[in-house]
């Protein structure tokens, strides 16, 4: 039977510091996640229950959109099998982080990890529940300090899984660069800057070489098949590095490190309260790094709220085809006024 739904009701789980829920996606904005339930404590899921819940989601998809998923990119139609597994997981169930960027909303005042998952994910794999079909996600905190990362990557990366790691790449991880040798783990690191002024402004903390030295080492590290598990992302933050300058600088330090994936992003905050009304000089940023990457064989990913704003579009793709022309010239010349208000170009 065909039917709109996604990976992630289907088969997905995302555990979080306080809850379960099927995915970690934001929505169009303010609506909310899928919520499975609240009721996980002492390192223990119950696992039986969690599918009888998944499959009233399935139930209810069938009729029509769940309230929690209208609106969202990940939906489509298709026939979508009837077995009870999981294959996607992510894990946010920690707060504990290395950094302190200005547009993180994890509540600082949440426990820094309250349950510790390693057993539960340990039976659910013995139970035959679990397909390596998926992704494994680890964000919430810094992965890299959780006290149970490395069993928890070694444990998929023994059963095939595919794995995404977003750090903050402060801390050099062996046990991640031994997975991208594999070419079982992928790690997004978000420097957000290419100079040591701005980066201190977003992180809060004076680690930027760190961060660049790390990015280089695992890039390194890589056998040319496998460079673009190394992915390094920009988040577009309006007032603070959102210049052309600011781009190119970003873009060139890409470049020379041979880096071949880029992931942008546009701050939450920000596209929450414009989404409908993005400032036109956003979207020349995103299709100059679109382009960029095109150019140099890069391969360019867009996440949620950025994927929020390009279904929100209300210009047409023109940058694309004046990239040379005097007008980026123009453009440029315009950010090296520190007064312009971007939201009125």
């Amino acid at each position: 039977m065909k039917y709109k739904s996604c990976h992630l009701i289907e088969h997905g789980i995302s555990i979080n510091v306080d809850s379960i829920q099927a995915c970690c996606l934001s929505r169009e904005f303010d609506k909310g996640m899928l919520p499975i339930t609240d009721k996980y404590e002492n390192s223990s899921i119950n696992w039986d229950e969690l599918f009888e819940i998944k499959k009233r989601h399935r139930k209810h998809q069938k009729i029509q959109d769940l309230k929690f998923c209208e609106g969202c990119y990940n939906l489509r139609e298709e026939d979508w099998d009837e077995e009870d597994y999981i294959s996607f997981i992510n894990f946010d169930h920690w707060s504990h982080c290395n950094s302190n960027c200005i547009y993180c909303g994890v509540q600082k005042n949440k426990p820094r990890q309250k349950n510790n998952v390693l057993n539960s994910i340990k039976e659910l794999i013995q139970q035959g529940k679990f397909k390596n079909t998926g992704e494994i996600t680890f964000q919430g905190g810094e992965p890299t300090i959780l006290k149970e990362f490395e069993d928890l990557l070694k444990l998929f990366i023994k059963a095939g899984s595919k794995v995404r790691i977003h750090s903050s790449g402060i801390k050099f991880s062996r046990a991640i660069r031994e997975g991208i040798k594999k070419g079982a783990v992928t790690v997004v690191i978000s420097p957000d800057a290419a100079d040591c002024k701005t980066y201190k402004a977003i992180k809060r903390v004076d680690k930027f070489n760190n961060v660049w030295a790390n990015i280089k080492h695992y890039r390194r590290w890589l056998p040319k098949e496998t460079a673009p598990l190394v992915k390094v992302k920009y988040i577009i933050i309006p007032g603070i590095n959102d210049s052309f300058e600011d781009i190119t600088n970003f873009l060139n330090k890409i470049k020379k490190l041979d880096i071949k994936s880029i992931v942008t992003d546009v701050e939450y905050t920000y596209a929450n309260q414009n989404i409908n009304n993005i400032s036109p000089h956003i979207y020349m940023l995103m299709d100059y790094m679109e382009n960029f990457a095109k150019e140099n064989q890069i391969s360019y990913e867009l996440y949620d709220s950025a994927k929020y704003a390009e279904q929100n579009r209300h210009i047409e793709k023109t940058l694309k085809d004046h990239l040379n022309s005097e007008y980026i010239e123009k453009i440029r010349k315009l950010n090296q006024d520190k007064n312009i208000n971007y939201s009125n170009f």
